[in-house]
């Protein structure tokens, strides 16, 4: 049998909005899905709570193109602690050399974290996969993975 648009893309996947209500049986039968994303309603600098990261509308390429060091976007060495908790998962994942990268979620970098303290500056560490996508892996609170 040979898929087609409609099957991938059909009528009965519906688009989520925040003013909808979902009654107690789509509730149900919801939390027994494989659980998927979809960004229709995510608040893109809004309020003051929005994800106002200025690459989310540009390719990995124009952002290494500009090299602009305040969004803290950079690609990622596999080493150090990066490397050991990859190795911990399958050693062949370091050896592959995956294009990995990471990015600040406060691109400015104002937050030194620190645990004791509980301040953080977090990163998003993901791999990049085909056409654009990219696949989230890790998320550092505190800075640890690749700290230099």
């Amino acid at each position: 049998m040979k898929l087609i648009e409609k099957d991938i893309f059909g009528d009965d996947i519906n688009i989520a909005h925040l003013t909808d209500r979902i009654n107690y049986q789509d509730l149900q039968e919801s939390q027994d899905c494989l659980i998927s994303v979809q960004y229709n309603e995510s608040d893109f600098g809004k309020t003051a709570y929005g994800f106002n990261q200025p690459f989310s509308e540009m390719t990995i390429n124009d952002i290494i193109d500009k090299d602009i060091h305040s969004w803290h976007f950079h690609r990622t060495d596999i080493k150090g602690n990066l490397k050991k908790i990859f190795d911990n998962i399958d050693t062949g994942i370091a050896r592959s050399d995956p294009m990995i990268f990471h990015f600040a979620l406060d691109p400015n970098c104002k937050i030194e974290a620190d645990r004791k303290s509980g301040s953080r500056n977090p990163r998003i560490y993901f791999m990049v996969g085909y056409k654009g996508m990219i696949h989230p892996i890790f998320f550092d609170p505190h800075h640890e993975l690749n700290p230099i």
